[in-house]
């Protein structure tokens, strides 16, 4: 049985490490597109401006070479700055997800606490014996203790004292 749980630990693991790789490169991916996409509109401005220039001295009759130069020469260093950034997003997409980069490791000399039964509380002995029932027996349908549950930082609902996340508004207890 415990092999079992550690293969189930194990695998839930690595999905959780794969999805996490997968979601890091998706955003990595966005980001470098982002970039690539305001270059472009950079570029596509400066071609406006050249273009725009250009026809305004061709019409005054002072069309100079420097004007243009600097243009072209920005274009030139905004087309080069695109070629990287659109070489860095294809080795982006082409990275592999590597499962040794993401496997936990092993935690050392760690020794689970004992698991000691817990004994009702006093008030709900003297109920039960009240009632006619056992002590510490408690009807079925009266679901977690309140002492079992704790209020949510976030929103103030009670949830589970061992829960990691509300079930109201789903944010990260502790």
């Amino acid at each position: 049985m415990a092999d079992f749980v550690e293969s189930a630990k194990h695998l839930v693991s690595a999905a959780v490490s794969r999805t996490t790789w997968e979601a890091q490169k998706q955003l990595r991916i966005r980001s470098k597109q982002g970039e690539i996409d305001q270059l472009l509109k950079q570029r596509q401005l400066l071609l406006e401006e050249l273009a725009a220039a250009a026809m305004t001295l061709y019409q005054q009759g002072t069309l100079s070479q420097p004007q243009l130069a600097r243009i072209c020469a920005s274009i030139q260093e905004l087309d080069a700055d695109l070629r990287n950034r659109e070489q860095q997003l294809q080795e982006i997409k082409n990275e592999t997800y590597q499962p040794a980069q993401f496997t936990p490791q092993p935690t050392r000399d760690y020794t689970p606490p004992p698991v000691a039964p817990t004994a009702p509380p006093a008030d709900q002995v003297a109920a039960g014996n009240a009632t006619g029932g056992a002590p510490g027996a408690t009807s079925a349908s009266s679901g977690p203790r309140a002492a079992d549950k704790v209020p949510c930082p976030h929103c103030g609902q009670l949830v589970r004292a061992r829960a990691l996340y509300c079930s109201s508004c789903g944010k990260k207890i502790g």
